[in-house]
């Protein structure tokens, strides 16, 4: 019987490090020497030379976009699928110019390649019904498909080949993984048990099996990788529950030798991010990798991993990353860069930079915000951003928070600081951060006048803009038409009299997260009410905040079970809190209100309750810099080109084109050639699915509206959210009355806004 079990592996590069293609004399040169550690990653202060030593990138375009590729020293080569048909580009480095394209007959995926010592290639294959590879000899003629026996696979299942590697003695290893069975005592009778298993099977120079090795994926025990090292020793890298180790194949006696554990201390390898790594790649004494976006090199002698460079500053993804080698005094690399259809070729060598470098501090690094550095480095041509990652040095969230709040109050923060965790308005009076609106006056291609008026209004401190991101989202509450009457910007009191009027209570109000406490969703849609950042005063012992104490106490939710869908069909719940960061999720909410819904808002003590809140990462510019150009370029270029289709773009040209596209039908082409509508969203929720497609000009005007409507802003002040929760719990208890209560929350916020 085959057992199921969800595959286990890391991304893979399928790279070869004994790279030939010139003549049997061509092989690759490993060995960065002292000049590797020159480079400003290895520098723990902040890069402030306009001229100084760096990684400098180079990028070159390739034919097309590329599924798996190998460099030799003069060719690349590159497989692709086109019509149905596997494709290889056999490129010449010297001008990065197709010299020659080949069609793999009958072939379905290549899953590896490798050259040989005397320069042929091979394309390492799986088909159903056999495996082999292809050859391209070291004249550039292709061979036709080989097959290639795999022993002992009889009664194996889903075999899966990872990759193909050469030594310079002219062995070639196949890295396969596949589900074995074996017999094994359960509950005192033999049975047939099944486990994943990796294998590597050793074959001579006509490929013809040697002899084969194998690691059985159980108990802990997983394969991360196999490599053949710069010397040609061939090894796994295991990790197990005692943590990572490297095994050797000696492929003279034909076994593995003793496993040798890596260490487990602070600048070694993360052992619990080991089967995260990406593209280990071996070079003399050790092996490259990538995590998190970072390059770094694995020593052997001493056991340590070095930070070479951060990929984001050459506006470089590892997860698109096809291939990587160190080659002499430089790293190639070969990726899929974005969206943009096509393969490239990077050759990163150390040298002088003109470009300033701009640093950008984040309390943990995030995808977009990432993503938008990559791609300001790769196209600015005065300045480049290195990311500081205050998480990595502190070792955990609440140490990095604090740690990067206080380097802004005192001006230590980088020239750019991501504020989307940190409580600047808690300094935003202390000069400490810049005006965005003084930049925008001196700039001819960003205006104030080109933001969503709303969003930057909401966003203003005392009319300054100290904080900005690419897209917002909005808060609400919204039900049925004929329970809410039309109104918005209710007060507590407001809202229970229009529940009542209906025969419901407060738990009739649906979409609280089961994960937040309704107190802190209820203060970070109106903090801004309780508190005038500007004098440094708050009022938490006035009416409203006790209301919304009361509201937080006596809300249970009232869950009796079935799908939110029949719930509100069933009108046990009338009214929702959530968020709307499309027109398509308005729609989503008419059908479930049955065409009948209408937005009232959160309670608030004025106001239309419906609130603003940036959607991704939101950046600042430490005012405490001198040189503030470089940082207003990369806010720019991340207002104007970081928006990534998820919420609303901040910029009114953008928005109104979201807007329209959503009134604009979607088309999927099938099999037969015609158009089909396709879907705009899906909702599902176990009883109910909605299709949501072209939204109405209505549609579109609900949700201007809404947004133009929206004055307050979404924020999550985490000390003062803390004193809040923690006094409240008395009151909820029922230890403490109210007024205690609000006087305590008054009293240690007060103290807090006036240090």
């Amino acid at each position: 019987m085959r057992k199921a079990k969800q595959r286990m592996m890391i991304i893979i590069s399928l790279l070869i490090f004994i790279m030939t293609g010139c003549g049997a004399e061509g092989t690759q040169d490993a060995g960065l020497g002292a000049a590797e550690n020159s480079g400003p990653e290895n520098n723990t202060e902040f890069p402030s030379d306009e001229t100084s030593v760096s990684w400098q990138a180079d990028y070159f375009r390739l034919g097309n976009r590329y599924n798996l590729t190998l460099s030799t020293d003069c060719n690349i080569f590159g497989c692709y699928i086109e019509a149905g048909k596997v494709l290889l580009d056999n490129i010449e480095k010297e001008n990065f110019s197709v010299k020659e394209t080949f069609i793999l007959s009958d072939a379905s995926l290549i899953e590896g390649m490798a050259a040989d010592r005397e320069g042929n290639v091979y394309l390492l294959e799986n088909r159903e019904d056999s495996s082999g590879f292809w050859k391209v000899d070291a004249d550039g003629s292709l061979q036709d498909y080989a097959r290639m026996e795999l022993e002992d696979t009889e009664d194996a299942e889903d075999i899966y080949l990872k990759g193909i590697y050469t030594d310079q003695n002219g062995y070639f290893y196949v890295w396969c993984e596949m589900i074995v069975p074996e017999m094994a005592m359960l509950e005192g009778r033999e049975s047939e048990v099944w486990h994943w298993e990796d294998r590597v099977y050793v074959k001579d120079g006509q490929l013809k099996t040697i002899f084969y090795e194998k690691i059985a994926d159980r108990a802990g025990t997983q394969v991360l990788n196999f490599q053949v090292s710069m010397d040609g020793t061939p090894f796994f890298f295991v990790k197990d529950y005692d943590g990572a180790y490297i095994q050797e194949i000696d492929v003279d006696k034909k076994e593995r030798k003793e496993m040798v554990r890596l260490a487990q201390t602070a600048d070694s390898i993360d052992i619990d991010s080991a089967d995260n790594l990406e593209h280990m790649v071996s070079v003399d004494n050790g092996f490259l990798y990538c995590l998190d976006n970072v390059l770094f090199e694995f020593h052997y002698d001493t056991q340590k991993a070095e930070k070479v460079l951060n990929l984001s500053s050459y506006g470089i993804f590892s997860s698109d990353i096809l291939f990587l080698a160190k080659n002499r005094e430089s790293y190639e690399i070969i990726d899929n860069h974005g969206g943009s259809g096509h393969s490239e070729y990077i050759s990163l060598a150390l040298g002088k930079t003109e470009k300033k470098t701009v640093t950008l501090g984040v309390t943990m690094p995030v995808q977009a915000l990432e993503k938008a550095v990559a791609e300001f480095n790769r196209y600015s041509s005065g300045y480049r951003v290195e990311i500081v990652d205050y998480f990595s040095q502190a070792g955990n969230y609440e140490d990095a928070d604090e740690k990067l709040k206080l380097d802004v109050v005192t001006g230590k923060a980088p020239d750019i600081i991501d504020v989307s965790g940190v409580d600047y308005s808690m300094f935003s009076d202390k000069g400490v951060l810049a005006d965005l609106y003084d930049f925008m006056q001196e700039d001819a291609e960003v205006s104030k006048e080109m933001l969503v008026q709303s969003v930057a209004k909401a966003y203003e401190d005392e009319g300054h803009l100290y904080s900005i991101a690419p897209a917002f989202q909005l808060h609400s509450m919204w039900g049925y038409g004929d329970v809410t009457g039309g109104r918005s910007g209710v007060t507590f009191g407001e809202l229970f009299r229009i529940l009542e009027s209906s025969g419901k209570d407060l738990n009739a109000i649906a979409g609280f997260s089961g994960d937040e406490p309704v107190l802190t969703r209820l203060c970070t849609v109106s903090m801004d009410e309780f508190i005038n950042w500007e004098n440094r005063t708050c009022d938490f012992d006035g009416e409203y905040f006790k209301e919304a104490l009361s509201f937080a106490k006596e809300y249970t939710g009232n869950y009796t079970g079935g799908t939110w869908s029949e719930r509100i069909h069933n009108r046990e719940v009338v009214m929702s809190v959530g968020i709307i960061s499309s027109v398509a999720d308005y729609q989503i909410q008419k059908e479930l209100y049955g065409g009948d819904v209408a937005f009232i808002g959160y309670p608030v003590a004025e106001g239309s309750g419906t609130v603003i809140d940036f959607r991704g990462s939101a950046v600042a510019i430490n005012a405490k810099k001198e040189d503030r150009a470089g940082a207003w370029e990369f806010i720019k270029f991340y207002l104007l080109q970081g928006y990534d289709g998820q919420g609303f773009p901040v910029i009114q040209e953008q928005f109104d084109r979201v807007l329209e596209a959503a009134m604009t039908e979607d088309y999927l082409i099938d099999e037969d050639g015609r158009a089909e509508k396709y879907r705009k969203e899906y909702y599902y929720d176990g009883g109910t699915d909605i299709f949501v497609y072209a939204a109405t000009q209505e549609d579109v005007d609900t949700v201007i509206e809404l947004v133009e409507s929206a004055e307050n802003r979404f924020e999550f002040h985490s000390t003062i959210q803390n004193i809040i929760n923690e006094e409240a719990e008395g009151y909820f208890s029922g230890q403490v009355d109210l007024d205690k209560t609000v006087e305590k929350i008054q009293n240690r916020v007060s103290l807090l806004l006036q240090e």
